[in-house]
């Protein structure tokens, strides 16, 4: 359960993702072990790229250097590094990106 999250340290996750561009509204999903993410900009000129983190950094409520894609920049798939300056759990986050 939860295979996109990913705990690295106190502070530091991997969220693996696959986002969905050009889409008709703005919404992060959960469907198995898959972490959707749908956004409305196109993935030209590293649009989508930054709607996503824009939408994560609002979400999880952190600065927008405390995420960083690690893997996947020009894929669907993506892996990011997030992290918080304080400890908390995969449910804690969940809870977060969900609300």
């Amino acid at each position: 359960m939860m295979k996109f999250l990913e705990k690295q340290s106190n502070g530091s996750f991997f969220l693996q993702i696959r986002v969905k561009p050009n889409s008709k509204k703005q919404e992060i999903i959960i469907d198995g072990d898959t972490l959707t993410i749908k956004v409305r900009a196109k993935a030209i000129q590293n649009k989508a790229n930054k709607e996503v983190l824009n939408l994560l950094r609002k979400k999880l409520n952190i600065a927008s250097n405390q995420l960083n894609i690690v893997f996947g920049a020009k894929s669907k798939d993506k892996v990011i590094q997030v992290l918080f300056s304080t400890n908390i759990n995969k449910g804690e986050f969940i809870r977060k990106l969900l609300t």
